[in-house]
C-alpha cells in the first residue's frame, strides 16, 4: 500500500518586531519556515500504519517553492520514503504570477485540489492524507476538493486511523466536536483530512544522515493549469486586538485623569519583600491583612 501524505510548506509569524509600517511591522526574523503542523499530524498516522502494516510506502507530496527544505528533511528523516515536489505560484492581485520568493500568493484550494489530484494519479497513492486545515490560510476547502477530484470516499478531522488485516477497509476516529468522537469505517481508496493529535516522532540520527543527502523528486505536470474560482485582491496582516480602558476615578485631578488614559489605567502595584525568620514573616502577612481590612481586629476574616 502507498500513502501520499500532502504537507503544506508555510511561513508561521509570531512577533512583530519591525520599524516600518509599510511592512506592518513585520521583519524577516518575525517568522520561521516550517511544515503545516496538521500535516506532520498526518504524517504521523501514516508512519504508524507503516509500523504495524508490511509492504507499505509512505510518500510526501508539497507544493510551491521550497522554502521550508530543512522541515520536510526532518519529516523523511522521520520515516518518510520519498518526497515529491510540484514547482508552482499563486497568481498576485493584478492576475499575474508571483515570484517564487514569495510564499505568501499562493494559488486558490480550486487550483490546488488539481495540482494535487494530478500528482496522486501519477503517484498512484491508495490512501491519500492531508491536514484539516493550514496555519497561514485555514480555509480547509483543499482535502474535501481534492477527494471530488479523485472520485474518492473522504473523512474529515480525523484523529485516529487503523486498517483491517486484508487491506481493503480503514476504521478511523474522528472529531464531531464538543468533545464527541465517531468511528467510521471506509473503503480504500480513500482521502482523509486530519485534525491535530500524535505529534510527529522525531528522527534518528542515520534517518538525518539519508534525509540529508536526499534529492526531491520533481513533478512536471505541464502548463494546463485550470483557471481559480477565488481571487484574492487585497491581504491585511494582523492587527492588535483593542485594550478596553477604564474610566479613570472622577475624583482625581485632571493631570492624574489624563495620564490614566494615556497609560491604559495601568495601576502599579506595590509591594513589601518579608524577610527574617517564618514567624516574623508570618506576623507580616497578618499584618498586611488587618491593613487592607481583610482581617479584623481580633483575627476574624471579613
Amino acid at each position: 500500500m502507498k500513502i501520499i501524505v500532502c504537507a503544506k510548506q508555510i511561513r508561521h509569524t509570531y512577533a512583530r518586531t519591525g520599524t516600518s509600517p509599510e511592512s506592518h511591522y513585520i521583519c524577516p526574523e518575525d517568522g520561521v519556515y516550517r511544515v503545516n503542523p496538521h500535516d506532520e499530524a498526518a504524517l504521523e498516522l501514516a508512519l504508524r500504519l507503516k509500523d504495524r502494516h508490511e509492504n507499505t510506502t509512505v510518500v510526501l507530496l508539497t507544493l510551491g517553492p521550497m522554502i521550508a527544505e530543512d522541515a520536510l528533511r526532518r519529516c523523511m528523516a522521520a520515516g518518510a520514503d520519498d518526497l515529491y515536489h510540484i514547482p508552482a505560484n499563486g497568481p498576485c492581485a493584478s492576475g499575474e504570477h508571483s515570484p517564487a520568493s514569495d510564499p505568501l500568493d499562493q494559488p486558490d484550494p480550486w487550483v490546488k485540489s488539481d495540482l494535487l489530484a494530478r500528482a496522486a494519479n501519477n503517484i498512484r497513492g491508495d490512501l491519500v492524507l492531508c491536514g484539516k486545515a493550514s496555519l497561514d490560510k485555514g480555509s480547509g476547502q483543499v482535502g474535501a476538493l481534492l477527494a471530488h477530484r479523485l472520485d474518492r470516499p473522504y473523512v474529515s478531522a480525523i484523529t485516529d486511523l487503523q486498517m483491517d488485516p486484508s487491506g481493503g477497509a480503514l476504521q478511523v476516529q474522528r472529531s464531531a466536536g464538543r468533545g464527541v468522537r465517531e468511528i467510521i469505517e471506509c473503503r480504500l481508496p480513500a482521502v482523509l483530512s486530519v485534525d491535530l493529535g500524535p505529534d510527529l516522532r522525531l528522527p534518528r540520527f542515520a534517518g538525518r544522515q539519508w534525509a540529508g543527502t536526499y534529492i526531491p523528486r520533481q513533478l512536471a505536470l505541464g502548463e494546463d493549469v485550470v483557471a481559480p474560482k477565488v481571487v484574492c485582491t487585497r491581504r491585511f496582516q494582523p492587527r492588535p486586538r483593542p485594550k478596553i480602558v477604564p474610566a479613570p476615578d472622577s475624583r482625581l485631578q485632571a493631570y492624574e485623569r489624563v495620564m490614566r488614559l494615556l497609560t491604559g489605567s495601568r495601576v502599579e502595584k506595590k509591594g513589601e519583600m518579608l524577610t527574617g525568620n517564618p514567624e516574623s514573616q508570618v506576623e507580616g502577612i497578618i499584618a498586611f491583612l488587618k491593613a487592607n481590612g481583610f482581617l479584623g481586629a481580633n483575627g476574624a476574616a471579613h
